[in-house]
């Protein structure tokens, strides 16, 4: 459905960077309802910010099933210094996914991944914080889970649609 698209419609880059610090983010979404707001805000900064300008490269999740767009994503990832994903719960969209940013997950000043697949979110990280350790035998998250498994005997999805609805409750500690 969205492979035809190229990914370049919800590319945007600074006309001029004059003198500014440029940051480069790379997103991948499931739907397209976060791109707009993304999009303002990154036209806002750029036309407003004296000290920073922003480069922005978006993808929905479906896209990147088009060998174009995946390599174009690879291509993104080397040199981006934020990744932004979201809602990533197809398993050969997300084994994809961690294929192109793990190998430069090191490398980004922030990488944030939320509600998506496990290993999907291992590649979260902002500073010290790190969710590598996700789904590991000593993982708080990953012991939660397994309590809640236990319980109700359910499946993957609706694990992860419990751990959404409990979320914020886990957050507190």
């Amino acid at each position: 459905m969205f492979t035809h698209v190229k990914s370049t419609i919800r590319h945007i880059a600074p006309d001029n960077l004059r003198g500014r610090n440029l940051i480069k983010v790379v997103y991948v979404v499931l739907e397209s309802q976060y791109q707009s707001a993304l999009s303002q805000a990154v036209r806002t900064i750029n036309a407003n910010n004296p000290n920073l300008a922003i480069e922005i490269s978006g993808y929905l999740i479906e896209e990147l099933r088009d060998p174009e767009n995946y390599e174009e994503f690879k291509r993104e990832i080397e040199s981006a210094n934020i990744f932004i994903a979201s809602l990533i719960f197809i398993e050969d969209l997300a084994q994809k996914v961690v294929a192109a940013v793990e190998p430069h997950r090191d490398h980004l000043d922030v990488s944030v991944v939320f509600p998506s697949m496990p290993e999907v979110m291992r590649l979260s990280k902002m500073g010290s914080f790190s969710l590598a350790q996700l789904g590991q035998s000593k993982s708080a998250i990953a012991q939660f889970m397994r309590k809640r498994k236990e319980k109700s005997g359910a499946g993957f999805q609706d694990g992860m649609l419990k751990l959404l609805r409990t979320l914020p409750q886990v957050l507190k500690f």
